[in-house]
């Protein structure tokens, strides 16, 4: 039976949005990302349902009467399971946060999302994916499950322009329903932390120029670079020190692999004294309270999709280092709130460094343009409302043939 398509929107209505995502208290960047979201369009009055995994107590009591703790990937046809609370919830709009480790089983690539998304595409349920992993070339598999699913949905999302730039390569085909909306960031995030003087005081670093690596421990991020140059750092600026905070991601196998390499790295560092591990899956309050005791975060990844990390460091008026990938590189140059240096190059990276460490007036220029990016480009109230735009024209898809997404403008939100 077909889900009644939803009637022709004024563009003032409250919508009824269903967003299938992980969600808080999971220690997770996507659920930490979906929460904030979702605040940001509650706050516009719409409502949003949550369909999140099982663990970690999520949804099914009073604080989040409509979470709904449900999808657990070991079960047989758990997409059904997802599939019928949608047509219990009767939503507008249905929305997916997909990252390849939250959906697969066994190494499937996640690719019962498909079905998911097929059941939906049947019912005539509006269905929007944000592509939490997109990078400028897709493995064989990523490339199909991104086809497929593009086949399927009325929209796509992906933050960057430089994703939806090489997706035809990737795809063999040109898909004209992909959107770029950027990853969003909180502006009043300092509200809820200590200012960074009170939190480096406590932490015993008042004295210190604090450089911080931090996020999920994968081989990607390569924090062992900045480990192996912290020795000739130190000789230059010698009131710094460094923080690598994070751990390695629950049931993740590349982390746990580079786990002891990193820890073993710093340990062997004739600069081990002035390095600090904080191991941990944080909180969002412990993870801001972290973030907001360095003068400048390094991010020396060799692959990124986009980072939570980044807008997360600017939400905190945090200037950044960079490897001049992908999402990273695109991200600092619209900013101006950081520097890139070459993938690779530890002498670029060792130089960005000490520059930093060395440059108060440099840091205060970048951490004022990392502030207004934050406000008039990623606050969560922009990223919000063009989410909103996006879910109406995802309505009126099933209604009727529209403009295709390339002549589309949702930049006004």
């Amino acid at each position: 039976m077909k889900a009644q398509a939803a009637p022709q929107d004024d563009e003032t209505r409250p919508l009824r949005v269903c967003m299938v995502t992980p969600f808080p208290p999971r220690h997770d960047g996507i659920a930490t990302y979906s929460s904030e979201l979702i605040n940001a369009m509650e706050g516009f009055g719409h409502t949003v349902y949550v369909i999140s995994h099982t663990d970690e107590n999520v949804g099914g009591h009073g604080s989040q009467p409509n979470v709904f703790g449900i999808i657990d990937i070991t079960k047989p046809d758990w997409e059904r399971v997802i599939f019928e609370k949608v047509m219990e919830i009767k939503p507008d709009v249905v929305h997916l946060q997909h990252e390849y480790g939250l959906y697969a089983n066994q190494g499937d690539y996640g690719i019962s999302v498909i079905d998911l998304l097929f059941l939906l595409f049947h019912a005539r349920v509006p269905a929007v994916i944000t592509y939490h992993s997109v990078y400028s070339t897709l493995s064989r598999e990523e490339a199909m499950f991104t086809d497929l699913s593009l086949d399927t949905v009325d929209a796509g999302i992906v933050h960057e322009e430089f994703q939806k730039i090489f997706l035809p390569a990737n795809l063999g085909r040109i898909p004209n329903n992909v959107y770029v909306i950027p990853h969003g960031a909180k502006t009043a995030v300092a509200e809820n932390v200590p200012d960074a003087l009170t939190t480096k005081r406590q932490r015993g670093f008042d004295d210190k120029k604090v450089v911080l690596c931090m996020g999920w421990w994968e081989p990607n991020k390569r924090f062992e670079d900045v480990v192996s140059i912290w020795p000739d750092v130190i000789d230059r600026a010698k009131d710094a020190i460094l923080i690598i905070a994070g751990d390695a991601r629950p049931g993740s196998p590349s982390g746990l692999y580079y786990k002891p390499k990193l820890l073993k790295a710093v340990q062997e560092s004739p600069a081990r004294e002035r390095i600090r591990v904080i191991t941990g899956a944080f909180t969002p309050q412990e993870y801001d309270t972290i973030l907001n005791v360095a003068d400048f975060v390094v991010l020396p990844y060799d692959r990124a999709s986009q980072s939570g990390n980044l807008a997360h460091a600017f939400a905190l008026g945090k200037p950044a280092v960079v490897t001049a990938v992908e999402g990273l590189k695109a991200e600092v140059e619209a900013s101006q709130a950081g520097a890139t240096v070459a993938l690779g190059s530890l002498e670029e990276l060792k130089a960005a460094i000490v520059l930093l460490l060395r440059n108060d007036e440099l840091r205060e220029l970048f951490s004022k343009r990392a502030h207004e990016y934050v406000r008039t480009k990623i606050g969560w109230s922009i990223v919000a409302r063009k989410h909103l735009v996006l879910y109406r024209i995802a309505m009126q898809k099933e209604q009727m043939k529209i403009t295709p997404a390339a002549e589309l403008d949702i930049s006004r939100g």
